[in-house]
């Protein structure tokens, strides 16, 4: 148990180290999930390489070899994705909000940029989560008692997030419980449950920029930065 605790505190700080250098250092030098997307994607690869090789059995442990299956899933997944995507992109331009385009957070903003960046920013949080459960959930309480502390677990690492400058920070902080148990759920479920993991917390940041100009929130200002 001690070894686990240690593990895991281990892990937070790693968490930790990815995301303040790239806040504290990279964002500040201009290289965001925007601008130089190539060196952003490339830092979140570099550093999902290294977990991939030093957590290779804890990783495992949750991943069993790709199957033709899984692989078309992905891609029938990715292009659905894409379509919308750029489908509401195309929308945007004649919403009533898209004056409001140069306030809002890049996660909103439609721009292929920031989605290939994130897909690379959500697979090392997958890896990460991954080797999170694998110390964390204990034989001896239940499947849901597990789910449940993981979704805790998630929502403390995510603390960082109330700092943003906008109220969708604290939306976001809100959402991590639920998002850490849906994503132990899975994970923890089959070999390959990590795939459907990664296409649902993938999916919820295209939902929630589709929703903003499809739908439009009925106070905008929540999103806006400076507001």
């Amino acid at each position: 148990m001690k070894s686990s605790v240690k593990k895991v505190l281990g892990l937070s700080v790693l968490w930790f180290s990815v995301w303040g250098f790239l806040i504290l250092y990279l964002e500040p030098h201009g290289i965001d999930y925007v601008h130089n997307y190539v060196i952003t994607s490339l830092y979140f690869l570099l550093v999902i390489v290294y977990m991939t090789n030093a957590f290779k059995d804890e990783i495992g442990a949750y991943v069993d070899r790709f199957e033709p299956s899984d692989l078309l899933a992905m891609t029938l997944f990715a292009v659905f994705v894409s379509v919308v995507y750029y489908v509401t992109a195309a929308y945007a331009g004649h919403s009533p909000l898209f004056f409001l385009r140069d306030r809002i957070p890049d996660a909103l903003k439609l721009d292929y940029r920031f989605l290939i960046t994130k897909s690379f920013e959500i697979m090392f949080q997958q890896c990460f989560f991954m080797i999170s459960i694998y110390y964390l959930f204990d034989n001896n309480v239940s499947r849901i008692a597990d789910m449940l502390l993981f979704g805790v677990y998630t929502m403390l690492i995510h603390v960082p997030i109330l700092f943003v400058p906008t109220s969708s920070g604290k939306i976001l902080f809100a959402v991590s419980f639920f998002a850490g148990v849906i994503f132990s759920y899975c994970i923890t479920r089959s070999r390959r449950g990590f795939v459907w993991s990664y296409m649902i917390h993938f999916a919820f940041y295209v939902l929630l920029a589709v929703s903003f100009w499809t739908l439009g929130p009925a106070h905008p200002s929540v999103f806006l930065q400076g507001a």
